[in-house]
């Protein structure tokens, strides 16, 4: 990849943490994988009903860690898909809790290279616990800034979240590379800012309404060092 950066623009859900697969989709792999009787389609709709309540309440608080914040989002599916089995929900909770852990593990390697080289800022949808979230998983030092859309306001794909990214690294928006999984959520916004993008494109939740082209696709996190160093 050619570029002039001078610094590193990073989503973290679904692209640190699932290494590029829709949180969606890991979920219900592990509902899968502990035969819980639920479709797609239900699923979906749980998933959805549950984001929206926590994007609207303040459930989470900002001491919540990230295996606070699956225990909260599997009871709230379980009562949504009517299925009273706590200690089930907690089981899928922390599988997937413990999966997270080694796919950010391995982004650590990757960020501790990148980092070295390039000053850093993280820009998230998040639920105001972020900073908890990184701390928990000793990944905090890799980022300038952190810039949440529950601390500001801005939700992407506004682009105005990330031009307060551009504007925390202190470079030109064609200096800060933009790294994320969502076409819709990252990289499309990036490219109406005029920043250089890097698409981490694994499983998506949307994948039907996706762009199926960019520049610049990676499938795995790790591929980033061959691209920026």
């Amino acid at each position: 990849m050619k570029t002039s950066a001078k610094g590193l623009i990073f989503d973290y859900g679904g692209t640190i943490d699932t290494n590029g697969v829709h949180w969606g989709e890991v979920i219900l792999k592990a509902y899968r994988h502990f035969d819980v009787p639920v479709t797609r389609e239900k699923f979906r709709e749980a998933y959805v009903q549950v984001e929206r309540t926590l994007g609207s309440r303040a459930v989470i608080r900002p001491a919540h860690t990230f295996r606070d914040v699956l225990h909260v989002k599997l009871k709230l599916q379980f009562e949504a898909l009517n299925i009273n089995d706590a200690s089930l929900a907690e089981k899928i909770a922390d599988a997937c809790y413990a999966d997270a852990g080694q796919t950010i593990y391995m982004a650590s390697n990757v960020l501790d290279r990148l980092t070295k080289r390039y000053p850093a800022v993280l820009v998230s949808n998040f639920y105001g616990n972020l900073r908890t979230v990184l701390d928990e998983f000793r990944i905090s030092r890799y980022f300038k800034h952190v810039i949440e859309s529950a601390e500001t306001g801005i939700r992407k794909p506004d682009p105005a979240i990330y031009s307060l990214g551009i504007k925390a690294l202190g470079v030109r928006p064609e200096e800060a590379v933009v790294i994320g999984d969502s076409y819709k959520n990252d990289i499309y916004p990036a490219c109406t800012l005029g920043c250089p993008s890097i698409w981490l494109k694994g499983k998506g939740w949307d994948d039907k309404y996706e762009a199926t082209e960019h520049p610049c696709i990676i499938n795995d996190f790790t591929e980033l060092q061959e691209l920026l160093l």
